[in-house]
């Protein structure tokens, strides 16, 4: 909630009441966080906010006068009252406009909207969809703004709290109580959206009785596998030894991995386990496994650079440069890599 509160006085201006209340619901299998504040005092912009906090997005749902979309002044002064005005160094939050569009509902002939904030944003390497939007509508008895951020608008909030259903209480106060079985069919095809609760389920399957076929299954199961999420908490909990047999056969034969994380390049933050040989085994001709050779080259052996420098050359970008990068502090592979090349 104090995540919400903070980011609430980022955009908008009426200061909000200490006393609220505040349900856990779960829709559609999603915890969702309901606040609710009423203002009792006199002129106030809005008398009653409603907060719908879901994983995905967090939309304010403001209860305004009656008729604050008859007209253009009454709009204007409804988004003046509600937004924080503009800093003067132009930096966003607070919002530098509203886009909007009107009209009168053919049915009940009363107002209705749609629109979003202005507000600057980092940009991002991916599309993400809409950061925010709102609706607008009245009845007889008042009017209704509802804006709504998505989860990528709002930086500060607990990761526990974000693109993941289990929220009240924690996915990680609970997967204690879920079997093995449960774990590992919960752990279906990843991606970077589920990232932060496959981590969680990773973590608590590395705790139980976890055979080699089972990790085995699960990471072939999940590719391509964008996140990685698996194989990174297997790195992380340094058990890399534990299940060398898995990650060899599903390393093994792993020509090229063309989205998220390469296994080859997650393996190679491990110190536990020396994967070269299947790093070689997979770069025959016309296998653009570039992965594979920045692991063989951070790995290797003198004799292994020489078979490295005895494969087809491959065009700039697929690892062909690695023989030029050793890892630091190895003079000796470095020699190796000059006189292979």
């Amino acid at each position: 909630m104090a995540a919400v509160a903070t980011f609430y006085k980022q955009v908008f201006q009426p200061e909000l009441p200490s006393a609220l209340k505040i349900a856990t619901v779960t829709e559609k299998g999603q915890d969702v966080l309901v606040a609710r504040w009423r203002l009792s005092r006199n002129p106030t912009p809005f008398s009653e906010l409603i907060v719908w906090d879901t994983p995905q997005s967090t939309s304010f749902i403001f209860q305004l006068p009656r008729r604050s979309w008859a007209s253009d002044p009454a709009i204007r002064s409804s988004f003046k009252r509600l937004l924080l005005p503009p800093r003067s160094d132009g930096r966003t939050p607070p919002a530098k406009g509203v886009t909007l569009n009107i009209a009168r509902d053919p049915y009940t002939q009363r107002w209705v909207g749609a629109g979003g904030i202005l507000l600057n944003y980092f940009q991002r390497q991916f599309d993400v969809g809409p950061m925010n939007w709102f609706d607008l509508w009245e009845t007889s008895a008042a009017s209704y703004l509802a804006a709504t951020f998505s989860q990528f608008a709002m930086p500060g909030f607990p990761v526990n709290m974000r693109s993941i259903a289990e929220r009240f209480p924690p996915l990680e106060s609970r997967v204690g109580q879920w079997s093995k079985k449960r774990i590992l069919d919960e752990l279906g095809p990843g991606g970077f959206n589920a990232a932060y609760r496959d981590r969680v389920l990773a973590n608590e399957l590395l705790r139980r009785d976890l055979t080699d076929d089972e990790l085995l299954s699960v990471l072939r199961r999940r590719q391509p596998d964008q996140s990685g999420t698996v194989l990174w908490a297997v790195v992380q909990a340094r058990q890399v030894s534990r299940f060398a047999g898995a990650i060899r056969r599903y390393l093994d034969g792993d020509c090229s991995h063309p989205q998220g994380h390469n296994p080859f390049d997650v393996i190679r933050g491990s110190d536990e386990v020396n994967f070269t040989e299947v790093a070689i085994d997979v770069l025959h001709p016309g296998c653009r496994a570039d992965a594979a050779f920045r692991y063989a080259a951070a790995h290797g052996t003198v004799a292994d650079y020489r078979a490295l420098s005895e494969l087809p050359r491959l065009e700039v970008g697929y690892g062909r440069e690695e023989l030029r990068s050793p890892a630091p502090g190895a003079p000796v592979r470095a020699a190796a890599i000059a006189g292979a090349d």
